[in-house]
């Protein structure tokens, strides 16, 4: 004996299959439309900075990339001179800039332990130096107030915690 009940018709079958097909084109536009409005997001400028003697400026530009966004670091006699002299990874972000007094020297602290020391003239990599040994992504500490020697050969420099107060002083050679 048979069970009674009822039997879809072709007719439901096919409503299925082109509503299913609606919104698998629907959601494809939404996502290549959102994808699009990532691909044209501009670049920015998220910090910049002179030196006390000005005559010259750093900045970094954040723009999409990947999963996410990457920054690229900018050094010149002005922005619109400046060139790149830098491009952070995906996980590397710039958290402060500092100059010596002359603007001679100067650099990018990235990830807030690392200092990247560039010549402001003619914008070479001069050292990469870690203020403090980071102990992780992000490091629980962190350098702030970042101040360069007269002859541009070291840096003294705060040791925080990244989430407290307790700060101790740091020094650091530049070579």
């Amino acid at each position: 004996m048979s069970t009674p009940g009822t039997v879809p018709t072709a007719r439901t079958l096919i409503g299925v299959a082109i509503a299913s097909a609606a919104l698998a084109v629907v959601a494809g536009g939404a996502c290549g439309y959102t994808v699009g409005m990532r691909a044209a997001d501009p670049a920015r400028e998220v910090m910049a900075s002179s030196p006390p003697s000005g005559g010259r400026v750093a900045f970094v530009r954040e723009a999409p990339c990947g999963q996410g966004r990457c920054q690229t670091l900018w050094l010149g006699a002005t922005k619109d001179e400046a060139r790149e002299v830098a491009t952070l990874g995906g996980r590397e972000q710039c958290e402060g800039i500092a100059w010596s007094q002359d603007g001679y020297r100067m650099g990018f602290l990235v990830n807030g332990y690392e200092l990247r020391v560039f010549d402001s003239e003619p914008r070479t990599k001069v050292a990469q130096v870690n203020l403090i040994e980071p102990d992780g992504i992000p490091s629980s500490r962190i350098a702030r107030g970042i101040t360069f020697s007269a002859n541009g050969a070291a840096v003294t420099f705060d040791d925080c915690p990244r989430w407290t107060s307790g700060c101790r002083s740091g020094l650091a050679g530049i070579r």
